[in-house]
């Protein structure tokens, strides 16, 4: 059997990584502290590849994406401390 050479696209997808950022922003208050901000940066350590297997479209050339997203634990984690930072601001 011979291999033929094909040429391939491989994309990412980081609409739910944008879906996430957004929904934080409209928590977030007016002013950040430095350690929600530490934590929001320390999320992009936490991207995972989250379709497995990867996503194919067949067509020529052959196109792969890949979706990626923050880990759910560490997403929950700053969205719940950007809450209670909000929280707090307001009822001083």
């Amino acid at each position: 059997m011979e291999l033929k050479n094909r040429l391939a696209s491989i994309s990412a997808d980081t609409s739910l990584i944008e879906e996430k950022l957004e929904r934080l922003l409209e928590v977030f208050p007016d002013h950040i502290s430095d350690e929600l901000f530490g934590m929001v940066t320390g999320m992009l350590n936490k991207i995972v590849l989250v379709n497995n297997p990867i996503a194919v479209i067949a067509s020529s050339p052959f196109n792969i994406i890949c979706t990626f997203d923050f880990d759910a634990a560490a997403y929950d984690q700053v969205m719940t401390a950007a809450r209670v930072f909000k929280v707090d601001i307001t009822h001083q």
